[in-house]
């Protein structure tokens, strides 16, 4: 069905090649993981599989990649767009209208399809990805689980022969995780080959079973999934354990007291026990509550102390607060009750460092470099600056890439320069949310000895995270949070 052959690619402006004579075959019903280092090239081969290239992005391509006979970008990207659909990293940057049910109609709507039969087509994909009640629902609105699920159900409306995923476990929890393989299982029985790109292997098991290894944008290996067991092998590749990461027993923070024995199921401390002790910390959360308008209230008199030198990860189900919860230490949010203080002060941005899951939304200069050096510098630039700004990005293993513009590099390496900036000042806290979600095994590494560096320095460190391997690798507290959805 799908066959690649000698394919290779060079970015518009770029004299290196990005993809560099790959080569492979999936059938109809088949699924492949494709792994790799951040920035090896799996993004790009997915932009070549699903037409972009060359009519949006452009750049030298050379070799073939056909389906079913047809080559890639034959007829342009909406005629090869028929049989190979993309879900990219960030689902929320694929919705065109206002609600679930809307997305999936204008989907159709661009292919022709309207009336009875199109409102017959909708209802058949929401049901099978189970959405047929978010079917109003503004899809800004939904979990990252919820708009995955409404991206495919729009992606699969036609019922394509491929369906090439990038990077979805990045933001979801286990429950999610474990829904989103069900829907994929689904689309498989029915016909659809699937391509998968992404850093965590362990939730594809028993779904994927070819692997494909990309590195420097040529194949590295290919095999099984299974072939992953190897350690040797994986630490070669760089890549993550297949294995189900174990939650980590650590003690909760200090001064942690739980909820009355009736509200119970909001918070718990991994070890199970009360903390009632100070021990000595100064940034202090006292009987805190918070609501959005409409929602329901949150964190029922939460009070607990974030120690100073410190990593405390914050894990739990998406839409459970985690990220409300670390806006509302860093100031972005008010307390409804209670009160939140920095030695006494009340919380300000001004007092402490965030860094957002998306981020893209922290990234507006025209250099990875120049990026850096504002955050260093406060907007001046010396050569004591840009020492210490290149030498800030020499240990996230981004030197080499300072001249490139930010959003250009891939997703994992975006997600190691925002942590980078939030190192760039000094602060009393630094908040991370979800900051390995696009990184490779070799790169996990790396983040959480930057991540425990950094606490060593002085700041309390907040890490709101799905990742359990990153917890076990650098947090010294855990508490988790699975109260009621936001």
């Amino acid at each position: 069905m799908l066959k690649v052959e000698s394919l290779s690619y060079r970015h518009a402006h770029s004299d290196r090649l990005a993809l560099k004579d790959v080569s492979f075959s999936l059938d109809e019903g088949q699924s492949m993981l494709l792994a790799g280092r951040s920035g090896s090239g799996k993004s790009t081969l997915l932009s070549v599989l699903a037409g972009l290239v060359p009519h949006f992005l452009k750049g030298a391509l050379a070799g073939r990649a056909e389906l079913d006979g047809r080559e890639a970008g034959a007829g342009g990207v909406a005629e090869w767009g028929r049989g190979a659909r993309l879900m990219l990293q960030n689902s929320e940057a694929q919705f065109l209208a206002g609600t679930v049910g809307e997305e999936i109609l204008l989907t159709l709507r661009c292919r022709g399809v309207i009336g009875p039969e199109a409102g017959e087509i909708a209802r058949e994909r929401l049901a099978a990805l189970g959405l047929s009640a978010l079917k109003d629902q503004s899809v800004f609105k939904l979990s990252e689980g919820q708009k995955q699920k409404a991206v495919l159900a729009a992606l699969t409306a036609l019922r394509p022969k491929l369906l090439l995923l990038d990077e979805p476990s990045a933001n979801l929890d286990p429950v999610f995780l474990e829904e989103l393989k069900k829907a994929l299982w689904r689309l498989r029985e029915d016909g659809l080959a699937l391509i998968v790109a992404d850093h965590r292997p362990y939730w594809l098991k028993g779904l994927c079973r070819k692997l494909l290894v990309l590195d420097d944008g040529a194949v590295a290996y290919e095999g099984q999934i299974e072939d992953l067991a190897d350690q040797e092998r994986r630490s070669r590749l760089g890549l993550r354990s297949p294995d189900v990461p174990e939650k980590p027993s650590l003690p909760p923070p200090s001064g942690f007291r739980r909820r009355a024995p009736e509200e119970e199921a909001g918070f718990n401390g991994t070890d199970g026990s009360d903390q009632a002790a100070d021990s000595g910390g100064e940034i202090r959360i006292e009987n805190l509550y918070f609501n959005y308008p409409g929602g329901p209230e949150l964190f029922g008199g939460l009070s607990l102390t974030l120690a100073y030198g410190e990593v405390t990860a914050l894990t739990g189900p998406s839409g459970r607060g985690k990220t409300t919860l670390a806006r509302l230490l860093c100031g972005l949010e008010k307390p409804a009750r209670g009160r939140i203080t920095y030695d006494g002060q009340p919380a300000g941005l001004e007092l402490a460092q965030v860094v957002l899951q998306n981020a893209d939304h922290q990234l507006y200069m025209p250099t990875v470099l120049s990026e850096v050096i504002l955050a260093v510098g406060a907007g001046g630039r010396t050569p004591e600056v840009e020492a210490g700004a290149r030498e800030l990005l020499a240990s996230f293993g981004l030197l080499g890439l300072a001249s490139r513009h930010p959003q250009s590099l891939s997703g994992g390496e975006k997600q190691r320069l925002v942590v980078a900036l939030g190192l760039a000042r000094p602060t009393k806290l630094l908040a991370l949310d979800e900051p390995t979600s696009g990184l490779d095994g070799q790169n996990l590494a790396l983040m959480a000895a930057q991540i425990t560096k950094a606490a060593q320095a002085g700041p309390a460190v907040l890490l709101v995270t799905h990742d359990l391997e990153l917890v076990g690798l650098c947090a010294a507290r855990h508490l988790e949070l699975f109260g009621p959805m936001t």
